[in-house]
């Protein structure tokens, strides 16, 4: 027997390493709508990272090590409360929770490539990633096992280096995560998930099986993961939604010299299938024609996976947001958010915006209406068409905005508070 891989065959033996690391890409090839499992794209990122790193290797393998070691030193230093928990996050995605968390425990990062300039910055130690990439990329070349053992072993060892309590991930589906997962199994250190999107009949709800708990944004996903996945009531946390929501200004009155603001949100579906990119175009397209035919403006916010130059090619005329706005910005400008099924959309409402779900893709998805989530669900352009005439004949939007359900997305939690008080109720837990 391999002795890299013998203290794991009791959790996922040998035989099984393959399909669960890349449980995900077999999760996409069941799926009939979807043509391009994007097994290529995520191989010629790490490609990518890979050739980055080795170009730099001698560099990045001694600032990788200082800062792997500065963690485990500065909880040497820091860490004299007993209360005082050891938390690494992968990746510095909820960056109000991992920041607020640091103002209490020794907090890391598992990074990635450029995401140790981010630990950095803000003082953080940090366990990097970027030399297991090769491991990942031979096994995709020859298919020898043994790649995957010493991808598993070196996790351990930098684990072993940290000492963590608990690796909060933002999935447990990818392979590098359910890497992670898997020696932190071994080695008893406790993982949590932060629950990171809106699942619906589009993408079955994979991620969250292997982590020890998952913090769901409402009592609507902890009845999923109970009711239809089988986890453990115990195990299933509501921390609300991960982000603050801030306040935005009241919609001005048509009459005034503001014209309403539409919005639409595009989701990147064609990179799973490319003849999907014909319905996004034509979307937008008649959205733009439709606002301008009422008075209001309109301007397209992409998907980061979007081709940008495709489409500003294809949408000449229609307005882009500015590549660098963050979303917070765009929901606070606009005044009408439309979308097929992104969570932005649901974050629309949640900041009383008016939120239109449009379910004009052949793909099946829940009525974010008839979840409490927006506005409206409308499921053609010219149903959409009927319902932005009485919106840009409105003085005002208040009548379209909906009472936002918080059992499907908590909103009145701080994330941050909430996310403390669910370590502490881990701890006592642990305790008995």
């Amino acid at each position: 027997m391999d002795t890299l891989y013998s203290d794991y065959e009791k959790i996922v033996p040998s035989e099984k390493l393959p399909d669960f690391l890349f449980h995900y890409f077999n999760l996409y090839r069941g799926i009939p709508w979807v043509k391009d499992v994007g097994e290529n794209a995520f191989y010629d990122a790490l490609q990518s990272t890979a050739k980055n790193y080795d170009s730099h290797k001698l560099f990045f393998t001694f600032l990788d090590w200082i800062f792997l070691k500065a963690y485990t030193t500065k909880n040497f230093f820091i860490g004299l409360g007993r209360d005082r928990k050891k938390i690494i996050f992968r990746p510095f995605k909820y960056f109000n929770i991992t920041l607020g968390a640091k103002k209490y425990h020794n907090v890391g990062l598992i990074v990635h490539g450029r995401d140790r300039l981010v630990a950095m910055k803000h003082g953080m130690g940090y366990i990097s990633t970027s030399d297991l990439d090769q491991h990942l990329l031979a096994y995709k070349k020859d298919k020898n096992i043994t790649h995957l053992h010493r991808l598993i072993k070196k996790i351990e060892r930098k684990l072993i280096i940290a000492k963590p309590d608990y690796v909060v991930l933002w999935n447990d589906v990818l392979p590098l995560e359910r890497a992670i997962a898997l020696a932190s199994k071994k080695l008893g250190i406790t993982t949590l998930e932060i629950h990171h999107g809106i699942f619906d009949e589009i993408i079955p709800m994979e991620t969250g099986k292997i982590a020890d708990y998952v913090l769901v944004w409402g009592k609507y996903f902890k009845d999923l993961y109970v009711n239809r996945y089988k986890r453990n009531p115990e195990n299933i946390y509501i921390l609300g939604y991960p982000y603050v929501i801030g306040k935005n200004q009241p919609n001005q009155a048509i009459g005034s010299k503001h014209k309403y603001l539409a919005c639409y949100l595009g989701q990147n579906f064609e990179v799973y299938n490319k003849e999907l990119v014909d319905i996004k175009v034509e979307t937008v397209k008649k959205i733009h024609e439709i606002c301008n035919t009422l008075g209001m403006d309109f301007a397209y916010r992409p998907h980061p996976g979007d081709d940008r130059t495709f489409l500003e090619k294809n949408l000449a005329g229609v307005a882009f947001t500015p590549k660098e706005e963050a979303l917070a910005r765009t929901l606070a400008r606009a005044d009408i958010l439309i979308s097929f099924s992104s969570t932005a959309l649901v974050e629309a409402a949640m900041r009383s915006k008016v939120a239109l779900q449009l379910l004009n893709y052949p793909l099946k998805s829940d009525s974010f209406e008839v979840l409490g989530g927006c506005s409206k669900s409308l499921q053609t352009l010219e149903e959409l068409e009927d319902y932005l005439k009485k919106v840009s004949s409105a003085d005002n939007l208040d009548t379209f905005k909906t009472s936002f359900n918080n059992d499907y997305v908590e909103t009145r939690h701080n994330p941050t508070v909430r996310f403390l008080e669910i370590i502490k109720e881990i701890e006592k837990k642990h305790a008995k």
